[in-house]
């Protein structure tokens, strides 16, 4: 069997959301347990890619590394709906996140899961929202990167 070499590839995906109908952020009942996990845990919080690959792909808002230091906050860090965002908490299956979250049935009760550590992720801008980021790279790929290092990469293009 033949070796496939080293290789780099531009990757692209595009689709479509249906978000349901959600209330603003700010009128969340909920927001106030996100704020007060926030302000909680946020000082010895580290991200989540970074405990698993090291802290070397970790960046900032503006693009800067930002490695764990040994006492005291990461830089750049953000906090992440892991499971189910905000947004979709209004679209549910009640019955499907049961199955993974026993007790989490009752409709009056999702709000506030949302807003809990069983579905939050500290993560720096760039394994959140950046090249490398839940929001941005796909799952498979996302979750791959946990577990192989400079898997995504931030800036450079692939080579020819």
């Amino acid at each position: 069997m033949t070796e496939v070499p080293e290789h780099e590839a531009v990757q692209s995906h595009r689709y479509v959301m249906h978000y349901p109908p959600h209330p603003a952020r700010t009128s969340d009942p909920h927001y106030v347990d996100f704020n007060a996990y926030h302000r909680a845990h946020r000082a010895t919080a580290r991200c989540y890619v970074g405990e698993r690959i090291g802290f070397s792909d970790c960046l900032d808002a503006q693009g800067k590394p930002a490695p764990a230091p040994v006492t005291g906050p990461q830089a750049g860090l953000e906090l992440h709906h892991a499971h189910v965002e905000f947004s979709l908490q209004n679209g549910v299956s009640l019955a499907a996140l049961e199955k993974d979250y026993p007790g989490i049935s009752d409709p009056d009760q999702v709000g506030s899961w949302i807003e809990s550590d069983a579905n939050f992720r500290w993560l720096c801008v760039f394994h959140h929202r950046g090249p490398g980021g839940a929001h941005t790279a796909s799952h498979s790929d996302w979750e791959a990167q946990q577990y192989v290092f400079g898997l995504i990469d931030p800036e450079r293009p692939p080579k020819p």
